[in-house]
């Protein structure tokens, strides 16, 4: 989640109510359950024994011969989580100047709250060949339904020569992601890590691994997250394993020891992202938690004790991806408009409103140093925000370095349903349990 930025000294006004941070964006770990059941094994088994009939009447979608037939229509319908993009005084300063750029308007909806009901919301559009009515959609890539999309030929394939600016300036986090090899349809919007979080005022001697989130001495401190994916995949690191290389019987390991750590009482809660409230309340003084909440927590001075640890372990790495829907409307102007988010100038605003993980390190001098257009968006943004921008640059949180990036770690690519069901059925009993 993007990162709550103080309010000018003396405004007297809370500084999430500038960001429309009093929402949950995060909610979409939440949706689990809903995302195990909306595909069931046996209909993304019929739909796969169907890929011949549908592949053929989609033959050629994606190739280069189609692209080329493609013309911009100046218009493209682009669905996003809500509080996701730079704002300023209730306008998108970086959609308005690429309108003003190309001419291409752009019909912005923060429907998407979690990927469970938002691909519940187009799969029947989708499943009957009709369009969604979006032509950029944004999905995440650590649950299931990025996948059903990929796995079901539901997504357009995208043509990088026709994206300059991410071939030049896509970080080595997003490029040839290992649930999209070679991009081939995703870009990616924006990444955050899950990993632990702890106040330093009282733990004293945190060390450097996750196992801080099974020590006895903390018992009824520690905060674990209520979404199985994240809970398991913290458990895999516990032993060791690394969960994108994992198997179903290191799966139940994993289950055992979170398990165990639950009956030892060592878990206050399992958490939605409130978590981050019982954290600063000191509810509990480690957690389970998201890189943005503990940056925009840092930022008011009270809780400049809060931490993000980088667990020897490993830390895990999730993004949310630009994807084309198959029968969009408007593909080549919505690839125009996903790969002008890679222009460092574009990015630069995106990313001081945000402060997720950036996507394009070079934005980290833009924000230093404007040089095009940015120039009077940052200045007029940081009149209202109240923040330097050197504030984002400088943060590893944003653009991290060659250390973080090397510890990043990506999810388990679930390889059909009968695997998604495998893992909740071991972990998500723990969270629902008494």
């Amino acid at each position: 989640m993007g990162a709550a930025k103080d309010a000018p000294k003396g405004a007297g006004i809370d500084p999430s109510f500038w960001r429309g941070l009093t929402q949950q964006r995060l909610s979409r770990r939440q949706a689990l359950g809903a995302g195990a059941s909306v595909a069931s094994a046996a209909w993304l088994t019929s739909r796969a024994a169907d890929a011949g009939a549908s592949g053929l009447a989609n033959a050629g979608v994606g190739t280069k011969q189609w692209w080329k037939k493609q013309k911009l229509h100046h218009e493209v319908n682009f669905a996003n989580w809500p509080y996701y993009i730079d704002v300023l005084n209730g306008q998108h300063p970086t959609l308005d100047h690429f309108t003003a750029t190309t001419g291409i308007k752009v019909n912005y909806e923060e429907v998407i709250e979690d990927n469970a009901s938002f691909y519940a919301k187009i799969r029947p559009s989708l499943e009957a060949g009709q369009a969604t009515g979006y032509d950029i959609m944004v999905m995440t890539n650590n649950n299931p339904e990025l996948g059903y999309l990929i796995q079901l030929g539901w997504l357009v394939p995208l043509d990088h020569a026709l994206t300059p600016n991410f071939e030049k300036y896509a970080g080595p986090l997003v490029v040839n992601p290992p649930f999209d090899p070679g991009n081939k349809y995703t870009m990616a919007w924006q990444s955050g890590w899950t990993s632990v979080g702890y106040n330093s005022s009282v733990v004293k001697d945190p060390g450097d691994s996750v196992q801080l989130l099974f020590n006895k001495k903390y018992a009824g401190k520690v905060g674990m997250l209520d979404d199985p994916f994240e809970l398991g995949s913290i458990g895999l690191l516990a032993l060791g394993i690394e969960p994108a290389k994992s198997t179903e019987s290191d799966w139940a390991k994993a289950a055992a020891k979170l398990q165990k750590q639950k009956s030892d009482g060592i878990v206050a809660a399992y958490y939605d992202q409130s978590y981050i409230q019982h954290l600063k309340n000191g509810d509990v003084v480690i957690s389970q938690c998201y890189s943005g909440d503990i940056f925009q927590a840092n930022l008011n001075s009270k809780y400049r004790d809060l931490v993000l640890m980088v667990p020897k372990e490993g830390i895990m790495i999730w993004t949310d991806n630009m994807i084309i829907p198959l029968h969009a409307a408007n593909p080549l102007d919505a690839l125009t408009c996903m790969d002008y988010f890679y222009s460092p100038i574009t990015q630069s605003v995106v990313e001081y409103y945000n402060d997720y993980i950036c996507p394009v390190p070079e934005a980290k001098q833009q924000l230093l140093h404007p040089t095009g257009w940015n120039k009077a968006a940052l200045k007029a943004m940081d009149a209202e925000i109240g923040l330097p921008t050197s504030v984002t640059a400088d943060s590893l949180d944003v653009f991290p370095d060659a250390a973080r990036i090397k510890a990043s770690l990506p999810y388990y690519p679930f390889k059909n349903q009968d695997e998604i069901t495998a893992w909740t059925n071991l972990f998500l009993p723990i969270i629902q349990g008494a």
